[in-house]
């Protein structure tokens, strides 16, 4: 398990000066950011205490005030867009539930794309 993060308001401010509240409820991460781990997707990167974290992360544990993410597990968006940082788009999944859907969205997307040609 990892560590709880300790943010002041401070930290909430300058977090949130980086967020903009799109229409369908994603919070748009505008902040740095950084590649996933063996993934070509972007995620938000923010500093707290000297440490640079996932956004999302930041947003889950302070903002949505998650516990921090159990052994075994992965943060999945339900919304599937990995720069939001909405607390209510994120959940903890099992690595293998969360590699299984992430399979499931890339067989979906490229049968549409075989189906529009």
């Amino acid at each position: 398990m990892t560590k709880t993060i300790q943010a002041t308001d401070k930290d909430i401010e300058r977090f949130m000066a980086k967020v903009d509240i799109l229409p369908n409820g994603c919070w748009f991460w505008n902040g740095g950011r950084s590649r996933g781990k063996g993934n070509k997707k972007w995620y938000g990167s923010f500093s707290v205490n000297g440490v640079t974290i996932r956004a999302h992360r930041f947003s889950c544990e302070v903002l949505g005030e998650m516990p921090p993410l159990p052994d075994g597990h992965d943060r999945s968006h339900t919304c599937d867009f990995s720069l939001c940082v909405n607390p209510e788009h994120v959940v903890y999944l099992p690595k293998e539930e969360n590699q299984e859907q992430r399979l499931r969205r890339i067989r979906c997307r490229s049968s549409s794309l075989e189906e529009s040609f």
